[in-house]
Parts: structure tokens; C-alpha cells; sequence
């Protein structure tokens, strides 16, 4: 019976029509499908592979070829530069290649995992049917690739968040969330926002009182002095009150603005910290940095100057246009004459000035980046003696961003003129025809006093729709700021902790793989199929040659990636019900470089226990070997190690390294080519701190150097993302063309090379 499209995996459930209609009655029993969207002569194209139970289908512009899956023997991914091909095989005969770029390399490769399981293994028996948890966990990593609003793919560069419908959703209202906690203050500065507007208003009306009463009346001079005292003193009232309430109210709203950049930063950071390393891994420091910092500090300009700034402009536009229509609708229909012009030219303006905007953003980051590249490896650049050449970096970058900002500075100057000119013009216009009113046609109505007030009106309402139009620099400057901001806000997390999470009193420690595989990027696997257990207590080294998997393994461990395919269990139980902070305060990682933060030896040993004492800090730096160094310095556990630990030796930062493990008390401890780049005595030292670590804890040591995993209790060899081997050093070593007997002879030999030189 034909499955629900509710209960169809995702990825099937989104099947394009124009597919589905070619399938006929194999629709119901789709496996998997992509596009490919390469010709055989390395054109664009737009086919479609699909995978169904029995057939693999090929649909190339309304034409279909079916494979039968039993017939085909093998399948393969070949990458190359930027195109891959699936090959697929029956016996020595290729069946079909099917060539595609990197955007379709993602629902390529789960077509092709999902074929390879169909297929014969290598002793060219079939395979065994995967576990129905396979099957569930591989549904649950397909819905988040799909918008849950607009129901597309999401593309892989946008980590999880639809571009199509994050542009949907205007700033002002997102900013809203981040105004709500300071409500009562915004709403107080929104209200003496309309006073102001009120009191800006209420001077025309005096000036037209001031000129028909006091200057242009025909009454005594005295009677004409008192009027334009007292219509002066209103005038003077006004003034005071109108900049009082003004002062109080850009006070108000600066704070707000400068509270919500401040949550804003707040929140960007701390959501930064629930991003998976492969979010940071696509992005350069300095794009990341400047989001955090200058990107929120914008945002201040947006809530004082932007949101609240044009509602004030729209109301004196609207109190503006009633006074002048009020005051005489003829004049009031020739003021409006300009508007036309200058709402098309600000549309347009708009729209060249968000595209320099985004542009000039991306020509900012480069120069960070060049910054945050050449300061933390400062010493390399010196080691070369390339500074000028550094300098040389940062000021072509500087140069560019330049360039581009003074291209932006011409856009925006060049529009200000021609606003400004369009409404002098308007505005000398309405001179021109209210005076020849005044003196054709004098009445009640059409006084000097009217026109004056009238002029005033005029401004009243010119004035902020020039700066409506003369706003969209800055709006646009940091509407895109925003946009950036809150692409990382809405981005998920890749690693995250269920509602349901666990949290154990007691860590046993039993480590258990099933089935696992993962791909960094939708390419090759890096893991393929790995089935261990790990007992509770037991040491294991982890060897092979470089490139086999053996750092992404522990990464898994650690869960700062989640298997494309199988499951983890820790004690029985799978990682992803664990809640992520508690697992990974289980686990203690000491890796080949030990970073270090710029602060005291001490804080960097408290960093996995900031509530440590001094005495339990003491008591971890000697178990690491390390107190002897560390209080041999004039400030002892008080010096500065400076940033990343540059003002000690690498063995040292490592002996560090391992005192916070320790201090830490992980129940599973992860050792990554921990002795790799130090000299034979601090190896020992190092070797010794490790023995004693290593104690009551599930260890997995990764080297490269064999001689460190003899005392391992068993070893697992890995090779091209599979076990090849595991055992003991001593039998592996004797093991006939092993993977671990070949690297052993092949240290040995360069062992005995060295030493002879």
C-alpha cells in the first residue's frame, strides 16, 4: 500500500511535479532523487536522477532511461575540480555517468549512500537491510534541509535559513522583539514625539497672527507693539518648550537605542556559541567579528535616528499638508506638484543604494579579515619578513573599500541637490503665485499674514519629506546590517539539545558505533559504515594514515558534528538524547596545539572549572607536570600567558593543556597527537601527565607516532574512513601487508634514516 505524503521522508515529499508526472506508478516507491545539472559535454542542463526500489531512473528533458538496481554491481562518487560524476557499474561495464556541479553535490550524495546499500558488498553477497532507526534518524536530518514556511530546499551556503523568506520580514519588525523589554520608555519618547510635532506646527499659526495683527494691521502703533510682544512671547514659549521636549526625548531614545544594541550584540554572541563548528568553518573571523560589533552598533542609528525618526518625518509631512490645505487648498495643490518627481528618483535611489550597501559590506569584511589573519599569526609574518608585504594586503583592501564607499558617497550626494533644488523651485513657485493672489485678489483670507504662515507650512512639510528621501543612505546602511545580524539569529543550530535531553548523575563511559558514516560537505564520506565498541575504562589508540578519519571520529564523539548516517551511543544510549552542554562537559579534549586564552597560567587551568581553588589548581599542574616551570616565573600562577599562550614553549602550553584537563575530570578523554611537536625529555614529561590522566577514564588517543599507543589496550586502525584493523600493538605489528605493519616499518625506517644522518 502507497505511504501518505505525511508519512514520506521529506526529501521525497518535495518531489517537482514536472518529475512525479514522468514516474507514471513509480512515484509511490521514490527512494531518493536529485537534480544533476551538468550535460555530458560540461554544459548546464537540468536532469533529474531518481531512485526508486528496483529501478535507478534517468529523466533528461522529457526523455526516461531505467537502470534495474539489480543489475548494477558498484557506484561511485569521482570529484573533480568543481564537478563530480556518479559512475555506476554492472560487472566491468559503466552503466551511466551522470556529471553535476557542487550545488547539487548534497542530494547527489544521499542518492548515491541510499544506492550503494542496494548493492552487493564486496564479497558480492547482499547487503543486510539497514535498521529501522537509520531510517528515522535519515527523516529527521531531511526536514531541517527544507523551509517549514515555504516548503523549498534550503540551500547548503545558507546554513539553515530560507533567503527566501528571511528578506520577507521588514527590520523595524524584528527589531521590535528587541524594543519590547523597554516599552514604557519608547512608548514615552513616542509621545513626546507628537507633542513635538505639535509644537512645531503651532509657530505658523503665531506668524500668521504676529504679521496681521502686529505689522501688516491698520490699528494704533501701540495696540501694534502690544500684539507683536505678546505674539513674540508665544513664539519664544514655543521655542523653549519645543527644544526642552526635544532634548528629553532624543535622551530617551538614544538609551533605548543604545540597551537594544546592546541585547542585540548580546544575542548575536550567545547564539554564536550554539553554532556548529562547520558554521564557523565556512566564515572568516572577521566577517563574524564585525557582525557582532559594528553591524549591532548600526542598529542604534536604525532605532534612534531610522524607525522612530521617519514616523516623526511621516507625521509633519501629514500635519504639514492639513495646515497648507487648510490654510488655502489652491496653494496647498501646487506644493504638491514636485512629489511626484521626487518619489520616483527616492525609489530608485532606494534601490542602488541597498545594492552599494550589500556590496560594501562584503569589501569591509575583507579588510578585517585581512587584520584577523595577520595579527594572530604575527609571529609567522615576522618569521619571513613580510610586514610590508602585510601592509600592502591591508591597504589594497583599503583602497577597494574605499573606492566602493566614495561610489556610495556619489550616489547619495548627487541625489541631495536635486531634492533640494526641485523643492526650492516648489517652493519659490508658491511664492510666486500666493503673492500674485495677494495683490490681485486681497481678502480676509489672502493676507501676507497668510502667505508667511503658509510659506512656513510649506517647509513644515518639505523639510521632512527631503529628509525622508535623504534618510534612505542611512536607513538602507543599516537595514543591511540588520539583515546580516539576524541571518545569524536565524540560523539553527546544527547541534542542539532536545526537549527530552538526558542528564546522568554517573557517566560510565561505553563508547558504541552503529553504522556510522559522515561527509564534511556532501562529498566523499570521511566515515564510512564504522561498527566499534569502546568498554567502559579502556584505553584505545586510534592510527592510520593521514586523511583516514581519525580526528572527524572523535569530533563525533564530542558531537560537534552529527553522523550523515548511523548513531553514537554512550552508555546505551544515543549522544543526540543527551543534552549537548552536560555531554560535552563528560568529555576533556587535549589537542597537538593547545590554545590557550590570554589571561593568567591559573585562569587557564580553571577554564573547564572556573570554581576550582587554588590549591586543586596546584594539585592539577603537578600531576601535569607543569608546577616546576610555572613557579619558576617571577609571577608564578599569576603570569600572563599572553594571547593563545605565546609567552610559553609548546610543551609547555601543552603540559597547561593537559593540568585543565585534569582540573576538568572528564569521565571520557580525548588525546589528539598530544605529543607530536615536542622534544624527546618533554615528551616523557608530557607521557607521564598523561599516564596519570588517563586513569579510570575511556580514553581514545589518536597519534601518529605508533610508539605512544603500546600501552594502549587495544588499537583501532583506520583506513579511507573504515576499520581495517584492531588488536594489540604486538599482534597487528606481525599481522602479514597490515595496514599497522606498514606504518610501523615505514616509521622505523625513517626512524633509522634520521638517526643515521
Amino acid at each position: 500500500m502507497e505511504q501518505s505524503a505525511t508519512q514520506l521522508p521529506p526529501a521525497i515529499e518535495h518531489v517537482p511535479d514536472v518529475v512525479r508526472s514522468q514516474l507514471d506508478g513509480e512515484a509511490g516507491s521514490i527512494v531518493a532523487w536529485s537534480l544533476f545539472d551538468l550535460t555530458d559535454d560540461g554544459k548546464l542542463g537540468s536532469r533529474h536522477l531518481v531512485l526508486t526500489e528496483h529501478n535507478l531512473i534517468v529523466l533528461d528533458n522529457g526523455r526516461k532511461r531505467s537502470i534495474p538496481v539489480d543489475e548494477l554491481t558498484a557506484a561511485k562518487v569521482v570529484e573533480g575540480l568543481g564537478v563530480d560524476r556518479l559512475v555506476v557499474v554492472a560487472g566491468e561495464q559503466v552503466r551511466g555517468e551522470f556529471p553535476y556541479s557542487r550545488h547539487c553535490r548534497r542530494e547527489m550524495t544521499r542518492l548515491h549512500r541510499k544506492l550503494e546499500r542496494k548493492l552487493p558488498g564486496e564479497d558480492g553477497k547482499p547487503k543486510e537491510r539497514p535498521p529501522d532507526w537509520l531510517d528515522v534518524v535519515e527523516r529527521q536530518t531531511e526536514a531541517k534541509e527544507y523551509c517549514s514556511k515555504c516548503k523549498e530546499l534550503i540551500p547548503s551556503y545558507a546554513e539553515g535559513v530560507c533567503p527566501k523568506c528571511l528578506h520577507k520580514r521588514s527590520v523595524l519588525t524584528r527589531l521590535i522583539a528587541f524594543v519590547r523589554p523597554y516599552r514604557g520608555r519608547f512608548l514615552m519618547a513616542m509621545a513626546l514625539m507628537l507633542v513635538l510635532v505639535v509644537t512645531q506646527n503651532l509657530p505658523m499659526l503665531v506668524t500668521k497672527q504676529t504679521m496681521d495683527k502686529a505689522l501688516a494691521s491698520s490699528a494704533s502703533a501701540d495696540e501694534r507693539v502690544r500684539q507683536l510682544f505678546i505674539w513674540c512671547s508665544v513664539t519664544f514659549s514655543l521655542i523653549v518648550i519645543s527644544e526642552l521636549l526635544g532634548g528629553l526625548h532624543m535622551r530617551i531614545l538614544t538609551n533605548v537605542g543604545t540597551m537594544v544594541a546592546r541585547d542585540l550584540r548580546h544575542a548575536v554572541y550567545d547564539h554564536m556559541h550554539d553554532l556548529s563548528l562547520r558554521y564557523f568553518a565556512k566564515r572568516r573571523t572577521g566577517s563574524l567579528i564585525t557582525r557582532v560589533t559594528n553591524d549591532t552598533d548600526r542598529l542604534w542609528d536604525f532605532i534612534v535616528f531610522g524607525s522612530v525618526g521617519l514616523a516623526r518625518a511621516m507625521l509633519l509631512v501629514l500635519t504639514g499638508a492639513g495646515m497648507m490645505f487648510w490654510m488655502n487648498w489652491q496653494l496647498a495643490l501646487v506644493a504638491l506638484i514636485p512629489m511626484p518627481i521626487v518619489a520616483v528618483m527616492s525609489y530608485y535611489r532606494g534601490k542602488t543604494m541597498h545594492r552599494i550597501f550589500g556590496r560594501l559590506w562584503t569589501y569591509w569584511s575583507r579588510m578585517g579579515a585581512v587584520v584577523g589573519d595577520a595579527v594572530p599569526g604575527v609571529r609567522v609574518v615576522k618569521a619571513f619578513a613580510n610586514e610590508k608585504r602585510e601592509v600592502k594586503r591591508f591597504d589594497d583592501r583599503s583602497d577597494e573599500y574605499t573606492r566602493k564607499e566614495q561610489e556610495a558617497n556619489n550616489a547619495w550626494t548627487s541625489f541631495q541637490p536635486v531634492v533640494g533644488g526641485i523643492m526650492r523651485i516648489g517652493s519659490l513657485t508658491v511664492t510666486l503665485i500666493g503673492g500674485y493672489i495677494i495683490i490681485r485678489h486681497p481678502s480676509d483670507k489672502n493676507t501676507l499674514g497668510t502667505l508667511m504662515a503658509f510659506t512656513q507650512a510649506l517647509w513644515q512639510f518639505y523639510w521632512p519629506i527631503s529628509e525622508l528621501a535623504n534618510s534612505n543612505r542611512m536607513v538602507t546602511r543599516s537595514a543591511t546590517s540588520a539583515q546580516r545580524v539576524f541571518e545569524v539569529l536565524d540560523t539553527p543550530p546544527e547541534i542542539y539539545s532536545n526537549t527530552s535531553a538526558i542528564s546522568k548523575p554517573k557517566l560510565e563511559g561505553k563508547i558504541e558505533f552503529r553504522s556510522v558514516s559522515f561527509s564534511y560537505e556532501g562529498a566523499q564520506p570521511a566515515l564510512r559504515e564504522v561498527n566499534m565498541a569502546i568498554e567502559a575504562g579502556e584505553m584505545v589508540g586510534l592510527c592510520g594514515p593521514s586523511g583516514a578519519g581519525k580526528t572527524t571520529l572523535v569530533n563525533l564523539v564530542c558531537r560537534f558534528y552529527d553522523p550523515t548516517d548511523g548513531q553514537i551511543l554512550i552508555d546505551g544510549i544515543d549522544i543526540r538524547d543527551y543534552d549537548v552542554k552536560w555531554l560535552r562537559r563528560q568529555v576533556g579534549v587535549v589537542l597537538q596545539e593547545p590554545y590557550l586564552f590570554h589571561g593568567t597560567i591559573a585562569e587557564n587551568i580553571r577554564y573547564g572549572n572556573p570554581d576550582a581553588t587554588l590549591e586543586e589548581v596546584i594539585r592539577a599542574a603537578k600531576a601535569a607536570n607543569s608546577h616546576d616551570f610555572v613557579v619558576g616565573f617571577p609571577d608564578g600562577y599569576d603570569t600572563i600567558v599572553g594571547e593563545r599562550g605565546q609567552s610559553l614553549s609548546g610543551g609547555e602550553r601543552q603540559r597547561i593543556s593537559i593540568a585543565r584537563a585534569i582540573l576538568h575530570d572528564p569521565k571520557i578523554l580525548i588525546l589528539d597527537e598530544a605529543t607530536s611537536s615536542v622534544d624527546t625529555e618533554t615528551e616523557k614529561q608530557i607521557q607521564q601527565a598523561l599516564d596519570r590522566l588517563v586513569e579510570g577514564r575511556t580514553t581514545i588517543a589518536i597519534a601518529h607516532r605508533l610508539s605512544t599507543l603500546q600501552s594502549a589496550d587495544r588499537l583501532i586502525v583506520l583506513e579511507k574512513g573504515k576499520v581495517a584493523e584492531t588488536g594489540k600493538h604486538d599482534e597487528l605489528v606481525n599481522k602479514p601487508d597490515g595496514v599497522y605493519a606498514k606504518l610501523h616499518k615505514t616509521q622505523v625506517e625513517m626512524s633509522t634514516l634520521v638517526a643515521i644522518q
